[in-house]
């Protein structure tokens, strides 16, 4: 499980994403563009993992929990494209 969560955000600067996440019980898909970098905050069960893309000069950046529950559903993941 851990190495899962970990994994997530192991993304490569040369590729662009399209960031997936159940919302209300439905996948959504959304393109977010080049990976810039990640970084993480806290420490423990209370840290966040915060990613930055780059779509053409607009900038997303998405902030979660880097463990998240049990199940993990809340937490994003993405994919190439």
């Amino acid at each position: 499980m851990m190495e899962s969560r970990i994994n997530r955000v192991n993304l490569d600067v040369n590729k662009n994403y399209t960031r997936v996440k159940v919302i209300n019980g439905t996948l959504v898909k959304e393109y977010v563009g080049k990976f810039v970098k990640t970084y993480r905050m806290g420490s423990g069960d209370g840290m966040t993992v915060h990613m930055e893309f780059n779509d053409n000069g607009r900038v997303t950046r998405v902030d979660e929990e880097m463990w998240g529950s049990i199940g993990g559903y809340e937490l994003s993941y993405f994919i190439e494209g």
